[in-house]
C-alpha cells in the first residue's frame, strides 16, 4: 500500500537531490529516506532516482512523473495532518544552535535551560558562529537554527528568519570614567572623544565604524579579539570605551575591576536580533525548532532579556 511517508521522502530527495538533505529536511536518517524511496520504487515496480555517489540523486522518467503529483500530494496530506495536531507529544533528538558569542551566554542558555525543563530528552548544543558568517551556518547543515545580529533578514528563498528585537546599544568602559560621572545617556560625540575597542568581525567592525562616520566622526580605536571577556578586560583598565549590545548580568570584569554600561543616546543604525532555520517546503518547522523559537520568543516577552539587552 502506498504510504505518505516514501511520498514526502522521495519528493524532498528529489527536491533537494541529496538523500542526506532530505534526510536533515525530515529530521530522519539517511538510511530511513533511502528505504522509503527503494519502498516506493518495488511497490511502482519502476526506478524513480538515479543515485550518484558524486552528485547525490536525480530524478528518472517516471520519477519527473511521479515527482508533479507526489508534490501536492503531499502538501495537502501534510495540511491535513495539520488540522489535528498531536497534544503532548514529547520532543527529543538533537539539535544544534549556532549563535554569536555575546548570545552563547545569555539568550541561547536561556532558551536552552527552558526546553531542557519541559522537554529532557531533547538534546540541545550551540556552536559558535560570526556575523560575516551569513547563513552559511545554515546551508551548509552545520546547525540547525541560527541565533544572530545581522544589518538586514537574509532574502534567501531556502531560510526562513524571524525578528526578535532590534537592539538598542551601550558603551561598556570602567565604572569610574569619566562619561559615567556624567550620571546620563551619552551622545556619540561625547563617546568619540575615547579610543574605541572594536570587535574583529568584519559586518560588526564596520558597523560601529559607520555609526561614528553617520556623525562625521572618526574616533580613535583598535581592533580587538570577538570575545566579551577579552574586551571587558582591555576598558576595565583604561578609558577606552567598547560599543556592545548583550550585556552581562555582572558588571565586573574578568580581572576583577567594575564595569559600567552607558545607554547611547543618538546612534541612528544598528542590527536586528533574528532566530532563522531553513525553510521546509512539505512541512512545517520541525517540532524541537519551533519549540526552541518559542522559549526565545517567551524570554522576550516576558521581560527576562531586559537583563542583557535593551529593546
Amino acid at each position: 500500500m502506498l504510504k505518505i511517508e516514501q511520498l514526502r521522502c522521495f519528493a524532498t530527495a528529489a527536491d533537494k537531490g541529496s538523500l542526506v538533505e532530505a534526510a536533515r529536511m525530515l529530521n530522519m536518517s539517511s538510511s530511513a529516506v533511502a528505504y522509503n524511496i527503494e519502498a516506493l520504487e518495488k511497490l511502482l515496480d519502476t526506478r524513480l532516482l538515479i543515485r550518484r555517489a558524486s552528485s547525490g540523486v536525480s530524478v528518472t522518467l517516471d520519477g519527473a512523473r511521479l515527482l508533479k503529483r507526489a508534490r501536492s500530494f503531499v502538501q495537502e496530506a501534510i495540511e491535513i495532518e495539520q488540522l489535528f495536531p498531536g497534544r503532548g507529544r514529547s520532543i527529543h533528538g538533537d539539535l544544534v544552535v549556532g549563535c554569536q558569542e555575546g548570545l552563547s551566554w545569555s539568550l541561547v542558555p536561556l532558551a536552552i535551560d527552558r526546553l531542557r525543563k519541559q522537554y529532557p530528552d531533547l538534546i540541545i548544543s550551540q556552536k559558535t558562529v560570526f556575523m560575516e558568517d551569513g547563513v552559511n551556518p545554515i546551508l551548509s547543515a552545520s546547525v540547525d537554527l541560527l541565533v544572530t545580529f545581522v544589518l538586514c533578514v537574509s532574502t534567501n528563498s531556502d531560510i526562513e528568519t524571524e525578528i526578535l528585537c532590534e537592539p538598542k546599544p551601550y558603551a561598556l568602559m570602567r565604572a569610574n570614567h569619566p562619561l559615567v560621572h556624567l550620571g546620563r545617556a551619552i551622545s556619540i560625540a561625547e563617546l568619540a572623544k575615547y579610543q574605541q575597542l572594536f570587535i574583529q568581525d568584519g559586518p560588526a567592525l564596520e558597523l560601529f565604524k559607520a555609526m561614528f562616520q553617520d556623525k562625521g566622526l572618526s574616533p580613535a580605536y583598535n581592533v580587538g579579539s570577538n570575545t566579551s571577556a577579552c574586551a571587558q578586560a582591555v576598558v576595565g583598565r583604561c578609558d577606552s570605551v567598547y560599543l556592545r549590545y548583550v550585556r552581562s548580568a555582572q558588571n565586573v570584569s574578568p580581572l576583577g575591576d567594575p564595569l559600567a554600561c552607558v545607554p547611547v543616546s543618538d546612534i541612528e543604525r544598528g542590527p536586528l536580533l533574528v532566530i532563522s532555520s531553513v525553510k521546509r517546503k512539505y512541512a512545517r518547522r520541525q517540532a524541537k525548532v519551533e519549540a526552541f523559537i518559542s522559549a526565545c520568543r517567551g524570554l522576550f516577552d516576558d521581560g527576562t532579556m531586559l537583563d542583557h539587552l535593551t529593546y
